[in-house]
């Protein structure tokens, strides 16, 4: 038997067809779990060993470093005797800079060109604009990147529905003017330039067509608009073309990728063969039923149904819980109880969810890895909040003052800062009393003074509020310092979750005595906790990993739990459209198809959020699970109800719980529209759970309306937006 031979043996009928099939174009729709890189490494070998295809004839295209080298190793296990150095196995991007610094001069660009970062970009675009802050520009810089990843120019008429910033043409104009100018590209130039070459100069285009022969592309629906466009220019007349993905696990459009790219494949290129993988060699029986049935539910996607030879395996729990603090708690005794520590995900929407998780994490003695994001008390906007309270309990704080003193900017550079400074040295003041003495002495602009005199007395006002209040002290540190419109800023701009992240460490200090000394108790046991201050590489950690679901792709585990199912978290309050429903049930699937044996799923009757209970809905996920699937365990004290006239109540899989089917956005909106009513402050209301209260706050956070009630039964609740959950009396 040949080695060829004996590797398609390996195979099942499908992934042979896969390997096989090399006469017309070809999508190979690979579920999770299904065994793709086997076949695209097989098809590789098939085309060199059998088809008789140089080595140098392929391209091979994937998404990560990490992927295009394990492809490649595979292939040299696969291909002893066969010299492979010819042959590209790439990322895009990093195909791009071959290409261009091969054939870029017929453009403008030297085979020498730099590559500029996010921060080159950036400094690039400081330098043309010094009237802008950098802090101002970074937004900017990104959205120039993801327009170039969305294949437009500043010349394009899309742009104006793209960004409303009526200076935004202006930026993006001058920055790739004087990009060009000096001969560097940035990392979306290096394929919107390589479009550029092969729309411009036909001899490098002919040269690509008639080298590469067979042109494969791993991870498909991960694709870009400008990928999609690339990939056209390079398949020729007699271009074998085949790309892997699926659909259902398009989960990155936040970052421009386009679902459409896989899902039209068949329009693009006719008479394209389609193949199916759909044994799972991952997960058992009843994770894989479960997660079809999920995704079923959206319109967008190419239809396949995920099976394995596997048994049906443990039951599949829902647990309802009471709170977050019992989530974490119970997730904690569980993976306690096996001890597979690496063997085990806690999965979640937010970073801002891994908090509870960490504390209680560390509090039993688990060891644990956050896989993509920094530990929370790492975060950048949770170490300004820290930096700002040390400070204020230690003004002599060089460190932190010189980090917090310009942040966010306040009219005090470098010159004004040094200034204040030395006031502190040579008078022997704290850098809070130097503020006000610079301030005071005209050792300032009078801008500049303004603003030292402003954030001293904020911080003078805090360390008075501590004493009395240390949620007060904290919402008015946020606040009146800047930071949560910064950070909020930032979150509308890049989806990110800052703001999260913060009313997530004021639940999280609520918890210490409120007084200056709680404060003090809080950041010594952050200290003493090395949990929260390790500096390894998370993922060389032994412990349990904890992850957003965006960061599990490609991963797998024997036990997973995925939490937070509850409206506003998952799925996310930023979601306005049926499309965004479709994407962020997508994550849904993608969580439960990281389960090898063992998938818990968890919603929270309440959330801490700024301190204050939040009542929490079930996703509306949850409803359009089949009761057969799924085992409850409630354990609330008080159930949760829906009521709509728009919305069917479904009691198959809750009993006495009446939840309902998903609305669709426009029967959300009529909904709203028709039912929904808005409160003030003063208003007499009803709950159907804690009676009658009063609404004694009304304020605006994250451009959403929140009220807080107080109830005849002396709870306080936060509601987040117009609420139908709330009577008018």
């Amino acid at each position: 038997m040949s080695r060829i031979d004996h590797y398609l043996e390996q195979l099942n009928e499908p992934q042979r067809e896969a390997v096989l099939e090399n006469s017309r174009p070809q999508l190979v729709l690979a579920g999770a779990g299904s065994g793709k890189t086997r076949v695209i490494t097989t098809k590789i070998a098939y085309a060199i060993e059998v088809l008789g295809y140089d080595t140098s004839e392929i391209l091979a295209v994937t998404f990560t470093n990490r992927a295009a080298k394990e492809m490649k190793e595979r292939l040299i296990q696969m291909l002893p005797s066969r010299d492979l150095s010819f042959m590209q196995v790439r990322t895009f991007h990093s195909f791009g800079a071959w290409l261009l610094r091969r054939y870029g001069q017929s453009i403008g660009l030297r085979p020498s060109f730099t590559i500029y970062d996010d921060d080159d970009s950036l400094s690039l675009l400081a330098s043309l604009f010094p009237a802008f802050k950098r802090v101002e520009l970074s937004p900017i810089a990104k959205a120039i990147s993801l327009a170039k990843d969305r294949g437009l120019t500043p010349t394009s008429k899309e742009l104006d529905s793209f960004r409303y910033d009526p200076l935004f043409k202006e930026h993006f104009a001058a920055y790739e003017k004087r990009l060009r100018s000096i001969g560097n590209v940035d990392f979306a130039d290096l394929i919107m330039r390589s479009i550029e070459l092969l729309k411009k100069d036909t001899s490098v285009k002919k040269t690509l067509h008639n080298r590469f022969k067979m042109i494969l592309v791993d991870e498909y629906q991960d694709s870009n608009t400008s990928q999609f466009t690339l990939l056209k220019a390079l398949v020729g007349k007699n271009s074998f073309i085949c790309v892997v993905g699926d659909d259902d696990q398009s989960i990155y459009r936040f970052r421009g990728a386009e679902v459409s790219n896989i899902l039209n494949f068949p329009k693009e290129y006719p008479n394209t063969h389609v193949v199916r993988l759909e044994q799972n060699y991952r997960s058992t029986q009843a994770i894989l039923s479960l997660a079809t049935h999920v995704i079923q539910h959206n319109r967008g996607r190419h239809d396949k149904t995920l099976w394995t030879d596997k048994k049906e395996g443990s039951a599949i729990y829902l647990h309802y819980l009471e709170d977050g603090k019992q989530e974490a708690t119970k997730i904690g005794w569980d993976i306690k109880s096996h001890t597979q520590y690496n063997d085990s995900a806690v999965i979640y929407r937010t970073n801002a969810q891994s908090q509870l998780f960490e504390a209680e994490f560390a509090r039993l003695h688990i060891p644990y890895k956050v896989i993509g994001a920094l530990k929370f008390f790492d975060r950048e906007e949770i170490k300004d909040i820290l930096a700002l309270l040390s400070l204020i309990l230690n003004p002599l704080d060089e460190v932190n003052f010189k980090r917090m003193v310009n942040k966010p900017p306040r009219s005090l550079g470098p010159a004004s800062v040094e200034k204040i400074m030395k006031t502190a040295e040579e008078h022997q003041l704290s850098y809070v009393e130097a503020l006000i003495y610079a301030s005071d002495n005209a050792l300032l602009s009078p801008k500049a003074a303004q603003a030292a005199k402003s954030f001293a007395l904020l911080l003078q006002q805090v360390e008075d509020l501590l004493e009395v209040d240390n949620t007060q002290a904290l919402h008015k540190l946020i606040g009146d310092s800047g930071l949560l419109a910064h950070y909020a800023k930032q979150d509308k701009t890049n989806h990110t979750f800052k703001v999260d992240n913060l009313s997530q460490l004021v639940s999280v200090i609520s918890e210490y005595p409120s007084n200056r000394e709680g404060i003090v108790e809080f950041l010594e046991s952050l200290t003493l906790d090395p949990t929260t201050l390790g500096h390894k590489d998370p993922a060389d950690e032994e412990g349990v990993s904890l992850m957003t679901m965006h960061n599990t792709k490609g991963l797998e585990f024997k036990h997973v739990y995925v939490t937070g199912l509850e409206e506003g978290i998952f799925p996310s309050y930023n979601c306005e459209s049926d499309a965004d429903y479709e994407e962020e049930r997508r994550l849904f699937y993608v969580a439960i198809t990281r389960a090898k044996e063992e998938l818990s799923l968890y919603s929270a009757q309440r959330r801490t959020v700024w301190g204050s209970t939040r009542i929490q809905e079930p996703s509306r996920f949850l409803a359009e699970i089949d009761s057969s699937l799924i085992t409850v365990n409630d354990e609330r004290r008080i159930h949760q109800s829906f009521t709509s006239q728009n919305w069917k109540p479904s009691t198959s899989l809750y009993g006495n719980i009446q939840l309902t089917p998903t609305p669709t956005f426009e029967q959300k909106k009529e909904r709203i529209k028709g039912e929904v009513v808005s409160f003030s402050k003063g208003d007499k209301v009803k709950h159907h759970q804690y009676g009658e209260g009063i609404v004694i706050e009304e304020q605006l956070l994250r451009n959403k309306k929140m009220i807080k009630v107080s109830f005849s039964q002396g709870v306080n609740i936060n509601f987040f937006g117009e609420t139908d959950m709330l009577t008018k009396l």
